[in-house]
């Protein structure tokens, strides 16, 4: 039994050690797979670089080869590369990895300036246009405005638009000169370049550095200034909207104060008319006050007058109609009266005027 059992351990044991080789060689397989793979992709690279050049080689070659005999049999070890071919291949793609990425850096680098001249050149855009607009608000839509009709005036409107034109044609004619002292200036260097390339004066190392050196310095000049505009920008940006939100407050008070000038004048004319009518309801209770004083006075000598004076018995009757039709208007008189007075004390009181006063 024991016997058995060493048998069998020594057994597992060599089947894990053979397993163990196995997956070493597997392993190794795979390195050597990936290895080739990598060198079948940088030699497809080469090919796909060298196409034209491949091929007229091959050319050369199968015309070589149609020269020679057909029986002769083709060596194997020319298909292979050497070492030697092998590294030139690398080195080269190397090479042109390198030369790639720093093609590849440069056209980023002149594509980060463009956007950045893009980036300043939008800045001062929108600068100008927030200056056009706050012009336009202070001498158009503000200052342009008539009293009388509450329009903007047409006459203004062109000679802004004029000025502003007359503005742009100077600015136009200031950069064309500035392109002009530009363009100077590059052909300028252009030809010292060129003259120091024919006497073959070429900056030695120091001065080189030096170069450098003052390009650095001038950079960070740069950077500094750029910073400063960039906060000029921003402060007069901000300033530019608290001035239009206060000529917004500004404009909203004035309509205000408009409203409110009306109301008063409304207020006036309702006065007016009301002393008017007040005026009017005091000629009435007067005519009215006079009429019941003679109404009074017809009634009291009616009261007494004597036996003598009493009329026949149709004339009593005809007066006696009379009195009551009498009595019944100095009811109605009476009556509108009350009413006027009423309708008075309340216009007054609507008013703030003191009736006793008046």
């Amino acid at each position: 039994m024991i016997q058995e059992q060493q048998q069998g351990i020594t057994e597992e044991e060599k089947e894990l050690i053979l397993i163990e080789e196995l997956s070493q060689k597997l392993e190794g397989l795979y390195k050597d797979m990936e290895q080739i793979r990598r060198e079948n992709l940088l030699f497809e690279s080469y090919i796909m670089r060298n196409s034209k050049d491949l091929q007229r080689e091959e050319e050369a070659e199968d015309k070589k080869q149609k020269t020679k005999k057909k029986d002769k049999p083709v060596d194997k070890k020319t298909m292979q590369l050497t070492n030697e071919e092998k590294y030139e291949i690398a080195q080269f793609e190397s090479d042109t990895l390198k030369k790639n990425i720093e093609e590849g850096r440069i056209r980023s680098d002149q594509i980060l300036e463009t956007l950045r001249a893009i980036l300043e050149e939008t800045d001062k855009a929108i600068t100008e246009i927030r200056k056009d607009a706050f012009d336009f608000q202070r001498e158009i839509l503000f200052a342009g405005e008539n009293t009388r009709t509450g329009k903007i005036e047409a006459e203004r409107i062109e000679k802004y638009f004029k000025e502003k034109l007359a503005q742009k044609d100077a600015q136009i004619e200031k950069y064309k000169q500035k392109k002009a002292n530009i363009e100077q200036q590059i052909t300028k260097t252009s030809n010292q370049i060129q003259k120091k390339e024919e006497m073959g004066d070429d900056l030695k190392f120091i001065d080189f550095h030096q170069l450098q050196i003052e390009n650095k310095k001038y950079v960070k000049q740069i950077d500094e200034k750029n910073k400063k505009l960039l906060g000029l920008k921003i402060a007069t940006g901000k300033i530019s909207s608290i001035l239009i939100e206060e000529r917004n407050q500004l404009q909203n008070e004035i309509d205000q104060c408009n409203k409110l000038i009306q109301e008063i004048d409304d207020k006036n004319k309702k006065i007016a008319k009301t002393q008017e009518q007040i005026k009017k309801v005091k000629r009435q209770i007067s005519s009215l006050t006079e009429k019941k004083k003679k109404f009074a006075i017809q009634l009291e000598q009616v009261n007494n007058a004597t036996n003598e004076d009493i009329p026949k018995a149709m004339t009593y009757v005809l007066q006696k109609r009379k009195e009551e039709e009498l009595v019944y208007k100095i009811r109605n008189t009476n009556r509108k009266i009350e009413i006027a007075e009423l309708a008075y004390q309340k216009a007054c009181k609507a008013l703030g005027l003191n009736p006793e006063k008046l």
